[in-house]
C-alpha cells in the first residue's frame, strides 16, 4: 500500500510539472508572430524607392521561365559570392514583387530578361535545396544588356 501511494504522488508531481513546463512553452511560441511584418522589415528606405540594404543575392539573371499557368521564375547565378552566401537561386517573382528598373523606376516582371545583372531580396522561408528556391521581395535591376 505504502509503494502505490509513493508511486502514485511521483506520478502526480510529475504531472504538474509536465503541465508546467508544456504549458510555458506553448505560450512562448503562440505569441511569436509566423513571418515578420512588410512593415518591420528595413529592405526600403520608403515604398517609393528602391531597397537600401544588400539583396540576399546578387548575380545575372541565367534563365528566366515565362508560364501562363504560374508566376515568373528566374534563376540568378551571384558573380562572385562570399563564403556562405547563396550562390545561386530560383527565384519566384510574385504579384507583390516589388521590381526596380536601372534608372531607379518601380518596373514589373515584364522588364526582367536573362543576362541582367540583379540584386534579389528574398521575402518569407527559402527552400535549403541547391540552388535555394525563395519568393522575391524586391528585385533591383543593376545592368541590363
Amino acid at each position: 500500500m505504502r509503494h502505490t501511494i509513493g508511486a502514485l504522488a511521483a506520478v502526480a508531481v510529475f504531472a504538474v510539472l509536465g503541465a508546467a513546463v508544456v504549458g510555458g512553452c506553448g505560450g512562448a511560441t503562440a505569441a511569436q508572430p509566423a513571418s515578420p511584418s512588410p512593415s518591420a522589415s528595413p529592405l526600403t528606405a520608403s515604398p517609393s524607392a528602391p531597397p537600401v540594404a544588400p539583396g540576399d543575392i546578387t548575380g545575372v539573371v541565367r534563365d528566366l521561365r515565362l508560364s501562363t499557368m504560374g508566376p515568373p521564375v528566374l534563376l540568378v547565378v551571384a558573380d562572385s559570392p562570399a563564403a556562405g552566401q547563396v550562390d545561386r537561386a530560383w527565384v519566384t517573382v510574385t504579384p507583390a514583387t516589388e521590381v526596380w528598373t536601372v534608372t531607379g523606376r518601380r518596373g514589373d516582371a515584364s522588364d526582367l530578361k536573362e543576362g541582367e545583372s540583379v540584386a534579389v531580396w528574398f521575402d518569407g522561408p527559402v527552400a535549403e535545396s541547391y540552388p535555394v528556391q525563395a519568393k522575391a521581395g524586391a528585385i533591383r535591376i543593376l545592368l541590363s544588356d
